[in-house]
């Protein structure tokens, strides 16, 4: 097994952690988890191109513990948070919205388009994570019209802003993504300097939701030269 494809799949392990958590109850300590599976999903990156670069192989593996860590486990811990905050219609319209975003995150596993480095094919699947994880911590139940948004959003490959460069590769950063990441899964959630940044980061993917497709509408558009291939660990 190639060095890049083990960070892999201990990051998918621990995303499996944190669902186990989240189940029993245990929220909190389950976001804990997950950002160590996110730490390690940005470390096989580095380490595939520190090695010669990843393989067809790997690369689906990764996509595919993606769609564990970025779609099931945030849907998994915001409903065990929810179900105790939230009425009953709110919880019928939530399994809705989770049931038809599990399909698309593997829809797009299968019949993916990258158009560019500056755009995602639509809301890229971490906007969900995003938002559920940081409405926990907030404690904050997002309304399900805006998880509805999110999910015709990421369904219709309307492109968004992913951002302006076109010149680099397609995971920027791996370094302060890597670190940033750790910081997250180690610090404590239960104060409320964290709080009010949580509650930061829910307005702040309501505001990219709205925002983030007007880029075309005035004239800025994707690289033509990408050609829509999809490219060597880029996540959506």
């Amino acid at each position: 097994m190639r060095k890049a494809d083990a960070v892999t799949l201990t990051g998918g392990i621990l995303a499996g952690i944190s669902i186990i958590l989240s189940i029993y109850g245990y929220n909190m300590m389950a976001i804990h988890f997950l950002f160590l599976s996110y730490a390690m999903d940005v470390l096989d990156g580095i380490v595939a191109r520190k090695t010669g670069g990843g393989t067809r192989e790997g690369l689906l593996l990764d996509r595919a513990f993606d769609r564990v860590s970025q779609v099931i486990a945030p849907l998994i811990i915001y409903s065990s948070w929810s179900s105790r905050e939230a009425n009953l219609l709110y919880k019928l319209l939530f399994v809705g919205y989770a049931g038809v975003l599990i399909g698309v995150a593997f829809w797009r596993l299968v019949y993916r388009v990258v158009w560019s480095l500056s755009y995602f094919a639509g809301l890229p699947l971490f906007a969900h994570a995003l938002i559920l994880l940081s409405a926990v911590i907030a404690g904050k139940v997002i309304p399900i019209y805006i998880l509805y948004a999110m999910l015709i959003a990421s369904s219709i490959p309307i492109p968004y802003l992913r951002r302006f460069s076109t010149k680099s590769t397609p995971s920027p950063g791996g370094p302060f993504r890597l670190a940033l990441a750790l910081l997250i899964a180690v610090i404590p959630y239960n104060n409320k300097p964290i709080e009010i940044l949580a509650e930061i980061i829910i307005y702040s993917t309501i505001l990219y939701l709205i925002l983030g497709p007007l880029p075309p509408l005035l004239g800025i558009t994707p690289n033509p030269k990408s050609g829509g291939k999809p490219r060597p660990y880029d996540t959506d």
